[in-house]
């Protein structure tokens, strides 16, 4: 079981991969899985975004042009089916992740079972939290980041605990004292995908010339940072409750007992 004694950003992200990678033969098939429908979408009904015509044609940009505001539907549709898909991982992985810190190996079937039967009460916690967001954002940058960082555990609260809509106090409860660093968990998780992407983007479109092939490569990486990143949130819940709360993985885990 993992023993917490404070809250470490370095440690958090150091266990994060760790644990992401112990369980990879579980976390990512299930990653991709939880993915599929994004794929799906992208490759069967927006193929022609492969392309990615606003970048290639500068006229489309024109918020006049029909096509600007199909690329706009095309982009939402996308983003909003990768947001579900992302819930589906969290909701899966938070289970996985408790069940490793235990000192068990969460399998793939286990872990799928248990983000489908947690799906919905993520998905509802989620559009809170991303309308709560998404409202601070608009009106002011800083309230919007606050509230992202109050909500940070939500899902995993959600999903763990099976407290519905109660994950939201919940979360600012753990969070209450933290979230300065949780603010620099993000931002060092932010820059590594960024830089990660980038990278692979760079290599991949050394040797690829193929659209759909780099689309693949590129879908394959944001899979995997994705899981890495809703492990760190997951394991960012578990040192939350025991830092707080002086619980340990064992008690943490027995509602999936």
């Amino acid at each position: 079981m993992r023993d917490v004694t404070e809250f470490s950003v370095g440690d958090i992200i150091k266990t994060s991969f760790a644990v992401y990678f112990n369980n990879l033969a579980s976390f990512l098939p299930l990653s991709l899985v939880a993915f599929a429908p994004s794929f799906a979408v992208v490759l069967f009904f927006d193929s022609s975004s492969l392309h990615n015509p606003l970048v290639l044609d500068p006229t489309v940009q024109n918020p006049v042009n029909a096509e600007f505001w199909e690329f706009v539907m095309v982009g939402t549709r996308e983003s909003f089916v990768e947001l579900l898909c992302l819930i589906w991982l969290q909701a899966g992985l938070a289970f996985g992740v408790v069940r490793h810190l235990r000192g068990a190996s969460p399998g793939f079937l286990e872990t799928f079972v248990q983000s489908l039967r947690m799906l919905l009460p993520a998905v509802l916690v989620t559009v809170v939290v991303t309308i709560a967001t998404g409202i601070g954002l608009v009106l002011l940058l800083v309230p919007g980041i606050v509230i992202a960082l109050v909500l940070w555990v939500a899902v995993p609260a959600a999903v763990v605990e099976r407290s519905g809509l109660r994950a939201l106090p919940r979360s600012a409860r753990l969070t209450d004292g933290y979230k300065g660093q949780i603010f620099g968990l993000a931002l060092i998780l932010l820059i590594l995908q960024m830089v990660a992407g980038s990278v692979v983007v760079l290599l991949a479109s050394t040797v690829v010339t193929s659209a759909f092939v780099l689309f693949v490569v590129m879908e394959l990486c944001s899979v995997v940072l994705s899981g890495i990143w809703a492990t760190a949130v997951s394991v960012t819940y578990h040192d939350l409750r025991v830092l707080r709360e002086g619980v340990d993985t064992r008690a943490i885990s027995q509602v999936f007992e």
